[in-house]
């Protein structure tokens, strides 16, 4: 009998296909219940592919803005949706994550704030610079990445623009599986590809991501027990950088800290 193959699916938004500014994944612009459409397939075309390849379980986290951009009604059924926003919580891309899990994918990732060119590139808060740790720079995925490490959970699939699929590659290691949706021009401009190859493409990527399971590992780029956290924060109109330094053993303070600043 097969092992159970448990995925969690962290879901943000701005790398879908399509999108390219910012006030389209949020709730009142005339396109946000298609661009909600537009990433719940593509959640389930991920979904799909690490089916056919012997994935069991998948719970889907929301984690872009309220939380609430998955479509329920559209989500393949096998899937469970985790849906809201707990209060200060620091690991909430991925609440919930732990030992249970046999894998982390992302869906509609984008590059992090210190990359101009990448669509809509930020690190969780539009007022953060930079954010290193042990003299890391992470993006979103790479944030989560250490949190799922430390339950031995690797991250094996990321999609999102053509930066963030490289970048991933450098952040998880080139094992880890990449599915572009589009091609970046600047920060609020992109080739966009097809959403039907797009789907294609996450489906295939998550297909050969579970297929190769046993050669995906934990993000390890940081290594403790002493986490150092360095942040850059807009400080002014004038182009002024607030600067925070913070350390600790303990790294869901550490990250705690971080979100008290966003």
């Amino acid at each position: 009998m097969k092992k159970p193959i448990k995925v969690m699916i962290g879901v943000d938004f701005e790398g879908a296909s399509g999108v390219v500014v910012f006030d389209e994944i949020y709730a009142g612009h005339v396109h946000f219940d298609r661009n909600c459409k537009e990433l719940t397939y593509e959640v389930n075309a991920a979904i799909e592919g690490a089916m056919e390849a012997g994935a069991t379980e998948f719970i889907v986290r929301d984690g872009h803005g309220g939380n609430i951009n998955v479509d329920p009604t559209l989500l393949n059924p096998i899937a469970d949706l985790g849906r809201g926003r707990k209060p200060m919580c620091a690991e909430t891309m991925v609440y919930g994550i732990d030992e249970s899990y046999d894998a982390l994918m992302f869906i509609g990732a984008h590059a992090k704030a210190c990359d101009p060119r990448g669509v809509l590139s930020h690190t969780m808060g539009l007022n953060v610079l930079d954010l290193t740790i042990n003299g890391v720079s992470l993006s979103e995925q790479a944030y989560n990445g250490l949190w799922a490490a430390q339950f031995e959970v690797p991250v094996v699939l990321v999609s999102g623009d053509d930066v963030t699929c490289t970048a991933s590659k450098e952040e998880f290691g080139e094992n880890v599986e990449t599915a572009e949706t589009k091609v970046a021009i600047c920060r609020t401009a992109a080739y966009n590809h097809s959403p039907k190859r797009v789907y294609d493409t996450i489906k295939k990527s998550a297909y050969n991501a579970i297929k190769n399971l046993d050669k995906m590992k934990p993000y390890d780029k940081i290594i403790g027990p002493k986490y150092d956290m360095v942040l850059k924060l807009k400080g002014d109109n004038e182009g002024n950088v607030v600067t925070v330094e913070y350390s600790s053993t303990n790294l869901l303070d550490l990250l705690t800290k971080f979100w008290s600043y966003i």
